[in-house]
Formats: C-alpha cells, structure tokens, sequence
C-alpha cells in the first residue's frame, strides 16, 4: 500500500482538529444557561438587523434553530414584520431542499439534526434568495467555518450566487483559524454577540475530492 503523500496526511490533520474543536465548543455550547443565550441571541438578532445585507435582502433562507444555537425566532420575527420571504432547509438524502417557511408553520424535528419544514411545504427557488443566515460550530475572522460535519451547507451555498452568507455564532464559538478542508466554503460576514467582522469568502485550499464541512 502506497505511503500517504505530504497533502493527503494534511488532510487528515485538519479533519481531525476540526472534529476536536467542534467537541469542545458543542459542550462550552451546551454549558451556556438558557437566559444568556436568549439574552446574546437577540444581541446577535440586533447585529444581523443593522446590516446592510438584511436591509436590503427581500427573501432570506433562515435554520430554525436547535436549543443550544443562537436563537432563531428573533430573526424570524422581525422577517415577518419586515415582509420578507423566509425560506427555511429541509434534509432530503444527502443535501438541503430549501422549502418556504410559511407564516403560522412551526417546523418541528423529523429524525435529522434541526427543526424542518413539513414535507408538504413549498419550494422556494434558489435563484431567488439573497440572504443566508448560517449556524455554525466555530468560525474565525475569514469566514472560515465548522458545521456539523455532514456538509449540508458546503454543497448548498455555491448553488446561491446572488445571496450574502452571514454566519452567526455566540462570541466564544469564534476562533483564531479555522482548519479548511477542501470544498469548505466561507461566509462572507460573522456576527458574534460582541462583534460583527466582514470576513473574506475565497476559499484558500485546492479543491479535491470530498467535502468535510
């Protein structure tokens, strides 16, 4: 069997400290009392509000959040308000199916890792998003990100090319230097409870074979 080649073994170095840092910050995650995270969520919502990318977006592809996330249903609300048209993704086989998050719908957990659509609700054309608020494990100042390691996202936001990516994340999910891995792909803003950095999108690496996220 052939020696793994220099590239190769830095690969498995970067999925490996990827998957230790998303350990580490999903517990320092879960250990957050449930009145801080509401109280840093609406300071990430008010963030989000007052940038550029959110004024002038008509439709935004929104997570409905899991418990230990930033909370979700401030943004939510405040797209109602605003009129916006709020798309929300749904697993379907090993991608995104981005479906409209009707007004009075609640999505609710269907065996995948958040909150989904109803099976019954409508497509929502991809060519007609313009903003995507992204959850994350871990983002550094480059828009670097960490997801769940399944990829989801990796794959869907190229397919988005008119749409700004804001990640959102808790102040202490940031870090210095996120270890990309082929195909990841890079928000171009990070808002924090503490912080708002416009980030720098283009990937680094080659693109090679497989997606890690």
């Amino acid at each position: 069997m052939a020696e793994p080649s220099p590239l190769e073994n830095d690969l498995f170095f970067r999925i490996q400290v990827k998957a230790a840092l998303r350990e580490r910050i999903r517990s320092l995650r879960r250990a957050l009392p449930a009145l801080a995270r509401l109280e840093r969520s609406q300071r990430i919502a008010s963030r989000l509000f007052n940038h550029p990318a959110w004024e002038r977006a008509n439709s935004v592809l929104l997570y409905a959040s899991m418990p230990t996330e930033v909370n979700t249903q401030p943004i939510e609300q405040k797209a109602r308000q605003m009129k916006k048209r709020i798309a929300c993704p749904r697993i379907t086989e090993n991608h995104l199916d981005v479906r409209l998050w009707e007004e009075g719908v609640t999505p609710f957990p269907q065996g995948h890792l958040a909150p989904e659509p109803p099976p019954d609700a409508p497509p929502f054309p991809l060519s007609e998003i313009e903003l995507v608020v992204v959850p994350a494990i871990a983002l550094d100042p480059r828009g670097a990100r960490i997801g769940y390691g399944r990829g989801y996202y990796d794959r869907l936001l190229p397919l988005l090319p008119k749409a700004h990516f804001i990640g959102i994340i808790f102040d202490f999910q940031l870090v210095s230097e996120v270890p990309e891995t082929p195909y990841d792909v890079r928000v171009h803003t990070v808002i924090t409870d503490c912080r708002t950095i416009e980030a720098s999108p283009s990937p680094l690496l080659p693109n090679l074979e497989k997606n890690f996220d």
